[in-house]
């Protein structure tokens, strides 16, 4: 298997999609990597999801696709991404494993998805620096809260 320091990290440059093909060359979101190569992911169960809504988030020029059930959440985005004003900022309780995004091996809790009015101290941080430092953003800070994100998209299902 061809492995590649990135960052002073072996990757499996074949199927790593923050390394695909070569370092640092990231897949976007909903790719996966397979054999060195972004190509669309086919889902599996997150195509057949229902009750909520994918929500693509970007923040610091990377995205993230996030499967969201708390309606009120949803709702926020679609009037984000419609460039009306929103009371607060995107707080979500972050979770270690992908989810539906393949590019990143964390993911938020769909029920607990909110907007509040402040952040909690640590969270404002890119998708990338979760990245980095997995453990410590899932047991440490466990919140994501990125102000100002652009709302890409709102897949609802």
């Amino acid at each position: 298997m061809p492995l590649e320091v990135c960052g002073g990290t072996c990757m499996d440059i074949r199927s790593d999609p923050r390394n695909c093909g070569a370092c640092g060359h990231a897949c976007g979101a909903g790719l996966t990597c397979s054999d060195g190569q972004c190509a669309a992911d086919g889902g599996g169960a997150c195509a057949a999801r229902g009750g909520g809504a994918f929500v693509t988030l970007e923040k610091c020029g990377e995205t993230v696709k996030l499967w969201i059930t708390n309606e009120v959440f949803v709702t926020s985005a679609e009037a984000l991404l419609r460039g009306e004003p929103v009371s607060g900022i995107p707080v979500l309780d972050l979770q270690a494993g992908s989810d539906c995004d393949a590019q990143w091996t964390w993911h938020a809790d769909a029920a607990t998805a909110s907007f509040a009015g402040a952040t909690v101290g640590g969270c404002d941080v890119c998708p990338s620096d979760i990245e980095r430092a997995l453990s410590y953003y899932v047991l440490e800070v466990r919140s994501w809260c990125p102000s100002s994100p652009k709302v890409i998209a709102v897949d609802p299902r």
